[in-house]
């Protein structure tokens, strides 16, 4: 299996030092630098398939860097790291196609899960894509559909509400053990402009036509998965 290659983007030393070595213990290839425009220099030689960056730098920060390698990169998955008084300039990040944040102070296992979770979103995309999407449709909607299924707590969403109906906040919360509630508005917020899910007049989450075609794709594809 081809190792995944990670690049990290932190101006302080020791935490740079730190991630890379952790990282590389994991089995991942890792190239470390302490600058948004080092950065941009390395995206630009290509084969990165994570990038970590911390949103607060000099000179050249993390959003711009987030913006810079999705404008050559588009298919690149972006981490941003980001201290408590910024977790809203993270939300904003992946309304603009970051991948996921991790709040400071982390934890080691944090980074590990994140990681992971994304290379696994890319996997699923590229799965659903050849299981069930006609090349010959207009690919635009479908895009944005399997966009939104691609992160494993919007199918876990979907999911829920096929089996149930509908829900609350509070509910989707308990139910798929999401402790950031900022988070799971925003994966909320993806889903319904993807036209996935819908509130009625009292707020309660409820599956469109396309969230329950979306929730039987997703069937399938584990049950295809698991014959493989």
């Amino acid at each position: 299996m081809t190792k995944a290659k990670l690049l990290v983007v932190e101006d302080d030393p020791h935490m740079r030092q730190g991630l890379s070595e952790m990282l590389i213990e994991e089995g991942y290839i890792v190239c470390a630098v302490g600058s948004g425009k080092e950065a941009i220099k390395e995206i630009k030689k290509k084969g990165y398939d994570v990038v970590l960056t911390d949103i607060v730098m000099p000179g050249m920060e993390g959003m711009e860097v987030l913006k810079e390698a999705k404008r050559l990169e588009p298919q690149i998955n972006v981490i941003m790291i980001t201290a408590f008084a910024t977790i809203e300039n993270a939300v904003e990040a992946m309304k603009r196609g970051a991948s996921d944040y991790i709040a400071k102070p982390f934890k080691i296992a944090e980074v590990q899960v994140a990681i992971k979770r994304v290379l696994e979103e890319t996997k699923f995309r590229e799965m659903i894509k050849e299981k069930f999407v006609n090349p010959t449709d207009d690919s635009l909607e479908a895009d944005f559909a399997i966009k939104a299924l691609s992160n494993p707590i919007r199918r876990g969403v979907i999911e829920l509400l096929d089996r149930s109906g509908k829900a609350r906040f509070t509910d989707i919360k308990n139910d798929l053990n999401i402790d950031d509630a900022t988070k799971l508005s925003f994966h909320l917020r993806v889903l319904r402009n993807a036209g996935l899910l819908k509130q009625d007049e009292v707020k309660t989450y409820l599956p469109t036509t396309m969230g329950l075609k979306a929730a039987e794709a997703l069937r399938l594809l584990e049950e295809s998965s698991s014959l493989e």
